[in-house]
């Protein structure tokens, strides 16, 4: 008798603490849409400025007017360097969101301990008991999805922001010049402009599918917790159960 209501206590204390933390889930994911819908309408702000720019570029540059092309260069490298910032941040966000996916799994893990300890009370329904841990197994399979997409998503990032760094690095020291073998270079030195602002398309189109994925788990949690708390009522029930 001790021991079944230890284990009744024990199973009630593992589930409160779940809820705890997939309402944590829940808050932080909800932050991430927002802060991913904010830097999806700045970044996409700010490329079509950048594009403006490029255009008044391209134009003294096909002029060969030496002096219009590296005033409007360095303009745009202005722009770049708080690009590359903001690519540095978001990569440090990256990194933030794997610890908490990683979290996410160390729960999950202990839901499933405590599911197995439920089973072996064997005085309790196994179909919900089977049913309890089928369900914690295929949340801590779409977790651990999400982390490996958490973890896709920063070596990705990582990648941009190491591709900005070393194009702003080498313009910041071009001095664009129309004359004898400087032509060619000039033809180069542009290019890496236009890898940049590639670089900024991509990265519009991963903060767009890291919002659809931040959505969906925020989907995940709701579902988590409703399950949470049926689980918890079960348990409750059957405390009662004991009681009479």
């Amino acid at each position: 008798m001790k021991q079944s209501i230890k284990l009744l206590l024990f199973m009630f204390c593992i589930c409160t603490l779940t809820n705890a933390q997939n309402a944590k889930e829940a808050v932080q994911n909800t932050k991430q849409i927002i802060e991913g819908k904010k830097n999806l309408e700045r970044d996409v702000k700010e490329l079509k400025a950048l594009k403006v720019k490029l255009q008044l570029f391209n134009s003294a540059f096909d002029a060969k007017n030496s002096s219009k092309t590296n005033e409007l260069k360095g303009s745009i490298v202005s722009d770049m360097i708080r690009e590359v910032k903001q690519s540095n941040e978001k990569a440090v966000q990256a990194r933030r969101e794997i610890a908490q996916s990683s979290s996410e799994i160390r729960s999950d893990r202990s839901e499933n301990r405590s599911n197995q300890q439920d089973s072996k009370r064997g005085r309790h329904d196994k179909g919900d008991d089977r049913r309890d841990a089928a369900r914690d197994r295929a949340n801590t399979k779409d977790d651990m999805r999400d982390r490996q997409d958490d973890i896709n998503d920063f070596k990705q990032q990582i990648a941009r922001a190491e591709l900005q760094a070393s194009i702003l690095k080498k313009l910041k020291v071009v001095n664009f010049s129309f004359s004898g073998q400087n032509a060619s270079s000039s033809v180069v030195n542009k290019k890496m402009i236009l890898d940049f602002l590639t670089s900024l398309e991509q990265d519009i189109v991963a903060t767009k599918r890291e919002l659809a994925e931040d959505k969906r788990e925020l989907r995940e949690d709701r579902r988590e917790r409703q399950d949470d708390r049926n689980e918890r009522n079960e348990i409750d029930t059957k405390k009662g159960r004991r009681s009479r």
